[in-house]
């Protein structure tokens, strides 16, 4: 798909009381909405007045046309695509599995985090974070799989063992096939302990913020790749991660953030969700036959696009709002685009290595210079410009 985005005007302005904004949703809303793209920042987050912010961000895909073989059962199916008749073509996920797979829970506690953390009405408190950290850390939740979740983009670590991750010392020596236990673990540990300890509370808060929202694209990915080897439910698992295997029309966690912004987005990440289910429906052996190998590298692909596209129009947002803000609440602002766009580099280098090493300088230094986040904006429009 390819298209140029549009956008509209909007000025983010210090709520009543003295309390600084930290962030204004795709409606105008204070807080980002339920989606949590964009978190609150209380008074005690330092600085004052008003400031006008980035131009807000409108979805526009009137240019964009699908793939040739993407699946897009909205539409209707069509073997004219090369994908088979299969159990997505209702265009609803079906469970593989009879029980909802632990990726819910623990997208549904990153949801709590948010409320004591990045999304809190007042500054977070020491208790806060070790309220946050104690749901993070809970037998078989965030924690466990931060520990070990890999970028599948990446080779394999050599020696047979696919979660050679999970091992002591092969993070170091495998940064970034073992990415979540190399990068994101010491950011969100070293956060963690932070903001108990009352070092610029927000900035730790928007540091775990960011490394989680990465964490969960990884683990879509990633699933997928597992739901063909070792557990057929691990596919569920991807939704999970994703949206809370809620409808489509009713997105939680990473999904709620990017139906925020954009919609269609949102629908092309949950159309690829149905893609790796009918991959699987087409090929239900464990471990897969791979007769149908060209339609899993089409859903990966298809998940691959549409989820990147999406968090980069977060950092898009987040970038907007820097020129809000002053005090910690910027430094916030500023610690999450530098963390999440960092994050985006391998799939922008990928799209467009030019403007992707625009969009690489601006993040690695983040400014509220209206040029500069500008330039930073069209980067992202040009590399990420359809789902």
């Amino acid at each position: 798909m390819s298209k140029k985005t549009t956008v509209g005007t909007f000025v983010c302005a210090l709520l009543a009381g003295g309390m600084l904004l930290g962030g204004c949703g795709s409606d105008g809303s204070s807080d980002g909405g339920d989606a949590g793209a964009g978190g609150t920042a209380g008074a005690d987050a330092g600085g004052g007045g008003s400031a006008t912010c980035a131009a807000e961000y409108s979805e526009d895909v009137s240019a964009c046309t699908p793939a040739e073989k993407d699946y897009q059962p909205r539409t209707g199916h069509s073997d004219t695509n090369g994908w088979p008749a299969c159990v997505s073509d209702d265009n609803v996920f079906h469970m593989i599995g009879t029980d909802m797979p632990a990726a819910v829970s623990r997208s549904v506690a990153f949801e709590s985090m948010g409320q004591k953390l990045w999304k809190n009405s007042a500054t977070p408190t020491a208790d806060d974070f070790l309220a946050a950290r104690d749901e993070y850390s809970v037998d078989e939740g965030l924690a466990s799989r931060v520990g070990r979740r890999q970028d599948v983009h990446y080779p394999e670590v050599p020696g047979g063992d696919k979660f050679a991750c999970s091992n002591e010392g092969i993070p170091e020596q495998y940064p970034d096939r073992c990415f979540a236990p190399a990068h994101l673990k010491p950011v969100i540990d070293d956060a963690f302990q932070k903001g108990a300890a009352g070092t610029k509370p927000w900035v730790q808060a928007a540091r775990i913020e960011a490394s989680l929202l990465w964490f969960f694209y990884l683990s879509m990915t990633s699933e997928v790749w597992t739901c063909g080897f070792d557990d057929i439910t691990d596919c569920d698992s991807a939704v999970g991660y994703y949206t809370q295997l809620t409808t489509r029309d009713q997105p939680k966690g990473l999904g709620a953030y990017v139906a925020a912004l954009a919609p269609e987005t949102h629908d092309r990440v949950y159309d690829a969700l149905l893609a790796e289910r009918c991959w699987r429906d087409l090929d239900q052996a464990m471990p897969v036959a791979d007769v149908h190998k060209d339609l899993y590298d089409l859903a990966q692909a298809q998940i691959d696009k549409a989820t990147l596209r999406g968090l980069a129009l977060i950092v898009r947002e987040r970038i907007g709002q820097i020129g809000c803000l002053t005090g910690e609440a910027q430094e916030a602002q500023i610690e999450f685009v530098k963390l999440l766009g960092g994050f985006l580099d391998r799939g922008a280098q990928e799209y467009d290595a030019t403007d992707a090493a625009t969009l690489k300088a601006y993040v690695t230094a983040p400014t509220a210079d209206a040029a500069a986040v500008t330039g930073a904006q069209a980067a992202i429009d040009a590399i990420f410009e359809c789902p």
